[in-house]
């Protein structure tokens, strides 16, 4: 197929909005979507490319941007098809949208290292913000998600967004905003939380908040450490390329290793424990959360003295 007629049947199958339409409307462009994806597939070296044009010249089609930016990176690995996605991410109506799909999606992107912190913000303005997880019999909240989204982000991102919406927002938006900043343990975040206005927050809140500021719940180091640092290195590095082996069976052989990371672990080590916490974010589900808590719990036990010595005195 030449690239002139794939985008004439993109232009025949996109152009709408899914929740605009009847079932009977949506099967007919179901049909037509699903010709578009096999043609792809099909014929990736020659209809990629131009896919990715077509995308890359779209500003007002929220669904394309959003379905096409989906078969893009199926076939394109690239950072270029990954921003297209992230465009189409932030355009699409989160009324036409399986939210399960767009959270996992815009996770990975921040896994992946684009900026997806508008999305998290995105993500806790929208009044429909839940979907659920059947395999796990778990409703991911408003506050969940952004667990996911945020937590999924690099912090450089992550923060400056959960600071203005903690200072902007009121309600819910605000107190998941500040219980995120409190999880992040970046000595930015740890600062904008010193300056906080509780008004509004809930009691658990400015009580953790108090917690915080005086004598964070930190992980006791391990004396004669049962696990060595290039052991915790080795298996975080494989679990980052998708190989969860060696660290399952790290836990498996010693439960309480937390305690052997902030013993053999430092300040070098930071930013792998915390790609390893945005490893855990992305997994969107409920038991890969407490992983995220454990990793924030080793991270703010890390940075705690640091960030305590640069405090101003008196």
């Amino acid at each position: 197929m030449t690239c002139a007629a794939f985008k004439g049947q993109l232009r025949r199958t996109y152009g709408f909005r899914p929740a605009q339409l009847d079932a009977q409307a949506q099967a007919r462009k179901i049909e037509l979507m699903d010709g578009v994806w096999n043609a792809v597939h099909r014929e990736s070296a020659a209809l990629g490319p131009c896919l990715k044009e077509a995308l890359a010249g779209t500003t007002d089609d929220g669904w394309f941007l959003f379905d096409g930016g989906q078969l893009l990176v199926a076939v394109d690995d690239s950072r270029d098809a990954k921003e297209l996605l992230l465009k189409g991410l932030a355009r699409v109506e989160l009324d036409d949208v399986d939210l399960r799909t767009w959270v996992a999606r815009a996770s990975r992107l921040g896994l992946d290292g684009l900026d997806t912190a508008e999305l998290g913000r995105r993500w806790l303005l929208y009044p429909e913000a839940k979907y659920f997880l059947p395999e796990h019999v778990y409703e991911v909240d408003r506050g969940t998600g952004a667990r996911f989204l945020f937590g999924a982000a690099d912090e450089r991102f992550a923060t400056p967004v959960l600071t203005r919406l903690a200072r902007e927002a009121t309600d819910e938006v605000k107190e998941t905003a500040v219980w995120l900043l409190m999880s992040q343990a970046t000595p930015e975040a740890l600062g904008v939380l010193r300056g906080v206005d509780r008004t509004g927050l809930s009691q658990q809140a400015i009580a953790s908040l108090d917690a915080l500021a005086k004598a964070p719940r930190l992980i006791e180091p391990r004396a004669q450490p049962k696990t060595t640092r290039a052991e915790l290195v080795a298996a975080f590095t494989a679990l980052l390329r998708g190989d969860e082996a060696p660290f399952e069976r790290l836990v498996e052989a010693v439960p309480d290793g937390e305690r052997d990371v902030v013993a053999v672990c430092t300040a070098a080590d930071l930013e792998l424990l915390r790609k390893v916490r945005r490893y855990y974010a992305a997994k969107n589900n409920p038991h890969a959360l407490d992983f995220y808590d454990q990793f924030s719990q080793i991270i703010m036990t890390l940075v705690w003295e640091t960030h305590q010595k640069q405090l101003p005195q008196g």
